[in-house]
């Protein structure tokens, strides 16, 4: 601008901006200039005062560290900007997007001149009128303003030039400013602002773009190590260029041993290698077993190659999953949990309760037990409380019933089978339930029906801990408690020789009884109205109330089929009564048959009472008084039939 034009513009100025005459021609005026005069008077803003607005020292820090980038970013294009300005007169400053000095290189003549030029000051229009850096600010464009266009008298020897600073996405988040005295000002300065701030916007998105890719490694590198699986990636020579701690573990080795090693070092699985890398199949789920120097490993493999443009393996993927994280979450899936506790077992008769004292004394141990006792006593019930009571609760409890499958499955069954074991094996073999059992509890119900053949399976597994799967070759380790039950003697089953005598000295380790529903009269009606309140819930009923005859009813009853027929006719019960009093009619049919047949000889019904100490009269005269032989014949215990006669006040001596 030159000296003519200076002056001119001096005049608008003093016409306008000191005495008000907004009549006089402004042409010669900016509009962009005029329109700050105007907001500066609006403002009410003095223009022989610039007025001093800085920040503390705290809040000078915390906004520097909020704008670090920023700074680290500007500072090398401050110095440049300033070698080419040096000794000139000027200064070179960088704002943040609200006009405020974050840092700025100056010659020391025109820092002492003025005092404004200071970190932490602000140079938006509110402050200091019209200026170069406050104009960005509302423009946000490049600009320049010239000597006597400055609002304020006392910046008329300045010229500034000013050009915001944009981020990746375009937003402004600074200034940069080069001001100085005007007659020393060049031509070029608003160029050489410009230029400089490209080149920051320019490293600004190189470092997004690095940051960004910092961030997507980080993330990647986080989810890899997160997983619960383990991962090995290879390249396109089928050499290892990352692992994850999972699969170091499951592979009982170490990071640095395996980076930049080839594959088939590692994982000695051939086939698998060469379907990879060599025909760019991917694999699902192949079950893996290695032995090496740390011991036998056992896992899942799947593995996915990557494609280049042409269709070329350029590298790959491989997942590893450890086999008993497979098999708990398969038995999980399939519900292989253990419902019931030592709470659910309802009873206060003194057999019962001895039965719970020996089961959870030994809970915590992982000594075999052998429960023996008719159908529907609750044996599987017995076992999950132990279950559930020791240190493997978190494990699985898979229950088995050996009477159930046929014979020439039971094998492959328990002990699972390898590919091509026999016509119709599923392709990659299958996990038997000891497998799937392993860490956990193994229930074999109805063990006595077992085929002879696997019992010597059975009795080797529990001697070696290792099971074989039928059509293998290799014994695969399985840590398991064995649970046991059957409703048959096993002793008598030994001697008819339909039962191994060293596997029933395995199995025996603990032996506990459970009574029938007949020798704890006392449980009756106390596991009666829990069924009642259960089946009520269920099927959305209100509780029913029990008749008094049904209850003598219920409590006289043989129950051959123990709690589970008592279960299933209490069920029935409370669907006929629909929410009403449950009455003999309620009551299944072998129960009501009982009563009808039960006469006296005058024809009238015979009370339940009557007939059973009719019954054990009968008995005791028949056995000629013999306690042991009359509760055989009765299917009674000994401790039972005592109390019997305590409550008929029998005395057996006078049959004796």
């Amino acid at each position: 601008m030159t000296s003519a034009r200076i002056q001119t513009v001096y005049r608008a100025w003093k016409e306008y901006v000191v005495m008000k005459n907004h009549t006089t021609n402004l042409e010669i005026v900016n509009p962009m200039i005029l329109s700050s005069w105007r907001r500066c008077l609006d403002k009410k803003l003095n223009p022989d005062v610039v007025i001093t607005s800085r920040l503390s020292t705290k809040e000078i820090q915390a906004r520097r560290e909020r704008h670090q980038m920023l700074i680290e970013v500007a500072q090398p294009f401050l110095k440049n900007l300033y070698q080419l300005v040096k000794g000139s007169g000027f200064v070179v400053i960088l704002l943040d997007s609200e006009a405020c000095i974050l840092e700025l290189m100056g010659d020391q003549d025109i820092l002492n001149r003025d005092q404004h030029f200071q970190v932490g000051e602000f140079w938006n229009e509110e402050t200091k009128g019209t200026n170069a850096m406050g104009l960005v600010k509302i423009e946000k464009k490049p600009l320049q303003v010239y000597a006597t266009e400055h609002f304020c008298r006392l910046n008329h020897w300045l010229t500034c030039s000013a050009a915001p600073i944009r981020d990746v996405n375009g937003k402004m988040i600074g200034i940069l400013d080069v001001s100085g005295d005007y007659r020393r000002a060049h031509a070029h300065t608003l160029g050489m602002v410009v230029a400089a701030v490209q080149a920051m916007e320019n490293l600004l998105l190189l470092k997004s773009a690095n940051a960004e890719i910092t961030r997507s490694y980080n993330n990647i590198t986080a989810i890899i190590e997160s997983m619960s699986e383990g991962l090995i990636s290879f390249d396109k020579n089928g050499e290892i260029t990352n692992i994850n701690p999972v699969a170091i573990k499951i592979l009982g080795t170490q990071a640095e041993h395996c980076l930049g090693q080839p594959l088939k070092k590692i994982l000695a699985v051939p086939v698998i290698i060469k379907d990879l890398l060599e025909h760019g199949k991917a694999v699902y789920d192949q079950e893996v077993l290695l032995d090496t120097r740390y011991g036998r490993l056992h896992f899942l493999l799947s593995g996915r190659p990557i494609l280049d443009q042409q269709q070329k393996v350029c590298g790959g993927v491989i997942t590893l999953r450890e086999i008993h994280n497979v098999h708990r979450l398969v038995t999980n899936m399939v519900g292989a949990r253990a419902q019931f506790t030592f709470a659910d077992i309802i009873g206060n008769s003194p057999a019962l309760l001895q039965s719970i004292q020996i089961a959870r004394t030994v809970a915590p141990s992982t000594s075999t037990v052998l429960f023996q006792g008719e159908s529907g006593t609750g044996k599987e019930m017995f076992a999950q409380a132990i279950h559930n009571a020791s240190p493997r609760a978190n494990g699985p409890f898979v229950a088995i019933n050996c009477a159930a499958i046929p014979r020439d499955l039971i094998e492959s069954e328990l002990f699972g089978y390898e590919e091509g074991a026999f016509t119709g094996a599923k392709r990659g073999g299958r996990p038997g339930k000891f497998e799937l059992a392993s860490g956990g509890t193994i229930f074999l119900d109805e063990v006595a029906d077992m085929p002879l053949d696997t019992q010597i399976s059975l009795l080797r597994v529990l001697q070696e801990k290792q099971i074989l799967r039928v059509g293998g070759l290799k014994p695969i380790p399985v840590n398991i408690r064995v649970i046991a039950a059957t409703n048959k003697d096993l002793k008598k089953e030994v001697e008819r020789g339909n039962f191994r005598l060293d596997l029933y000295y395995r199995l025996n380790v603990i032996n506990i009884t459970i009574p029938p529903l007949r020798e704890r009269e006392s449980d009756i009606i106390l596991l009666v109205h829990y069924f009642i309140k259960k089946f009520s819930a269920m099927l959305k009923l209100p509780p029913n109330n029990l008749d008094p005859q049904a209850a003598r009813a219920l409590e006289s009853y043989w129950w051959p089929g123990n709690v589970r027929e008592l279960s299933n006719a209490i069920e029935r019960a409370v669907n006929l009564a629909q929410g009403k009093t449950i009455t003999m009619e309620h009551l299944p049919e072998p129960i009501q048959a009982m009563l009808k047949t039960i006469q006296s000889p005058a024809g009238e019904m015979m009370s339940l009472e009557r007939l059973e100490q009719k019954i054990i009269l009968d008995a005791l005269k028949n056995t000629g008084g013999n306690i042991s032989r009359c509760a055989k014949v009765l299917g009674i215990g000994r401790n039972t039939l005592y109390r019997k006669l305590k409550k008929y006040s029998i005395a057996a001596r006078n049959y004796n």
